[in-house]
């Protein structure tokens, strides 16, 4: 079962076309990478598969960007897509 997010790494230290090239190669996320003063920023949609959580895919993401940049600060933000809350309305039409 897959689990819909929306990510947004911040990080320093890694320039922006790796952190863009990592996580849509690598980690298959839909997104661009950004910068801003000295923080490069990707932002994308994607999912977690086989149970894992969000904390063990930023083990992951940090891993696999200290493994080229040991002095590399990594923040990971996720949002949960699958079951957003929500405000309705109006007329139900259901």
């Amino acid at each position: 079962m897959s689990r819909s997010y929306r990510i947004t790494v911040i990080a320093l230290g890694v320039p922006e076309e790796m952190l863009e090239k990592v996580m849509t190669e690598r980690f298959g996320w839909e997104g661009q990478a950004d910068s801003w003063d000295d923080k490069v920023y990707f932002t994308g949609q994607g999912a977690l598969y086989g149970g894992k959580s969000e904390h063990e895919a930023h083990d992951e993401i940090a891993g696999m960007l200290r493994s080229v940049y040991p002095e590399a600060k990594v923040c990971t933000q996720w949002t949960y897509l699958d079951d957003l809350p929500y405000e309705e309305y109006g007329d139900a039409v259901y």
